[in-house]
């Protein structure tokens, strides 16, 4: 009866946020189930997760072992989708508290709803399930909010809890130093007494000894992750080099630009002028600025050195555009018809994303999103059976294609993760050996270049012969579309 009451007490703002976020869960969770699989992230998740490992082929590995825990424990891939939002709604919560900071409640919630505007909060989990970007765009806020609270407050469970969620970070992605050294730069230019307090050094303590294992782990396997970051870098021309940051930059701004046409047609509305604030308080315009651009320049500067950028980097840093765009382009004070204009157009942004992306998987006819699992994963079995009396245990090659069989196949069986050279800390040669491997590849040069990375132990006059093989791929609609690719069989070694 108390939450009744509660609710009947809230203002109508209040209610409609509410409303908002479960709304936002819901869409944004049901577009994921068009796809006949879960996308590659999420598959690789599983995966990693599964290896009870410190470490992953590219990241940290706290994210492998969260995608494995909900699968494990729900088995259905409605699962993965939810939990993937149920982060999301976590983020908003946190950028809602961190709006609060700034701006006066309505502004604060709008903070919110506005950043439907951002895609980087819908599509996302249809495209990409669940993977560490979507745990920062949860962590990202809270740690903000925390370090707040600690710089402010200065209780001893705030600093405690900095320190876990510092060290879940850096478990979960690397570029969590993005966000830290903003922090210690804001400490130093207004908190420099944080530096003498022992829950600060506490804190670190905490931190590190989260990160402790993975850090070993990295040691002991040579740093081998890092290879496939620089592998993302490296332009083929010069000209990369300027394009690179140029084309990053594009991407930030279309990332944000549905939330600055809400802001705007709002300002529009109110008419009021497009102006900045006259009196900024100095601590909050330093950590706005600070926790915003410095990992966006950060960003560019890297892509501008390496060469080569991808479309998503540097998304989960744009918690507080909305924030930003209120608190130093203030409007007037937001009315209850105000409130209303802005949530329907978020609305209306909703749907329009929604009825986009959700078409595009919908008449897609692309392995990634409706792979054809049993199929392949029977055919593919029948053929090895064929030749051996062993099971099939090991799959090598092209791991989009690979990924969904270990996954959703009924023995799950062990699949090549490329090391880029290095040991392979999960595979046990002498067994891969004993048992064969059957490799898939998009082409011939494929097979052959894949059977040399995945059985190093095979000598030079072994013979690779790839097999055609085929299979169709059909959308929502059933129109297909057929993949001609290869397999071939490496035997097992007496």
């Amino acid at each position: 009866m108390d939450i009744i009451k509660k609710i009947r007490e809230m203002s109508f703002e209040h209610k409609a946020f509410c409303i908002f976020l479960c709304v936002h869960l819901i869409v944004w969770t049901a577009v994921g189930l068009i796809r006949t699989i879960l996308p590659t992230d999420a598959l690789e998740g599983i995966y990693w997760g599964n290896l009870h490992d410190f470490g992953t082929p590219k990241h940290p590995p706290f994210a492998g072992w969260v995608t494995y825990w909900i699968y494990s424990v729900f088995k259905t891939d409605f699962s993965i989708y939810f939990v993937s939002q149920a982060f999301i709604i976590g983020g908003f919560y946190y950028i809602y508290k961190l709006g609060k900071i700034f701006l006066d409640e309505n502004r604060a919630m709008l903070s919110v709803i506005l950043l439907e505007g951002c895609w980087v909060y819908s599509y996302i989990t249809g495209y990409y399930g669940f993977n560490p970007d979507v745990i920062l765009l949860f962590l990202l806020p809270l740690l903000t909010y925390v370090f707040y609270q600690c710089m402010t407050r200065n209780s001893n469970f705030d600093w405690v809890k900095l320190g876990l969620i510092v060290g879940i970070c850096f478990l979960n992605k690397y570029q969590t130093a993005l966000i830290l050294i903003p922090m210690f730069i804001w400490a130093l230019m207004f908190k420099k007494e944080v530096f003498k307090n022992k829950m600060f050094y506490i804190s670190v303590i905490i931190a590190f000894l989260l990160f402790l294992p993975h850090l070993l782990w990295m040691i002991k396997y040579d740093f081998f992750p890092l290879m496939y970051f620089e592998g993302e870098l490296g332009g083929a021309s010069w000209f990369n080099h300027i394009k690179a940051p140029i084309m990053l930059l594009i991407m930030q701004l279309s990332a944000i630009a549905g939330s600055i046409l809400i802001f705007g047609s709002l300002k529009f509305k109110q008419k009021s002028p497009l102006k900045l604030i006259e009196k900024p308080e100095k601590e909050k315009v330093w950590l706005l600025m600070l926790f915003y651009f410095f990992p966006l320049i950060f960003t560019v500067i890297m892509v501008a050195i390496g060469g080569a950028t991808r479309f998503r980097w540097g998304f989960e840093f744009l918690y507080l555009s909305v924030i930003m765009l209120f608190y130093f382009f203030p409007t007037k004070e937001i009315s209850t018809d105000d409130f209303k204009f802005a949530l329907k157009f978020a609305y209306t942004i909703m749907l329009i994303v929604f009825l986009a992306l959700g078409g595009l998987l919908a008449i897609e006819k692309n392995y990634r999103s409706r792979y054809p699992v049993n199929q392949i994963y029977s055919d593919m079995n029948k053929i090895w059976a064929q030749k051996y009396d062993t099971p099939l245990k090991y799959f090598g090659g092209y791991i989009e294609w690979t990924l969904p069989l270990t996954i959703y196949g009924k023995d799950h069986q062990q699949i090549i993760l490329d090391t880029k050279g290095y040991k392979n800390p999960w595979i046990d040669e002498e067994d891969l050996e004993k048992s064969g491997i059957l490799i898939i590849g998009r082409d011939e040069q494929h097979i052959f270049d894949d059977t040399k990375k995945c059985c190093p132990y095979l000598s030079e006059t072994y013979k690779i012969t790839p097999e055609p093989y085929s299979f169709k791929v059909k959308n929502f609609f059933g129109q297909e579309r057929q993949y001609d690719i290869f397999y071939h069989i490496v035997p097992p070694q007496n």
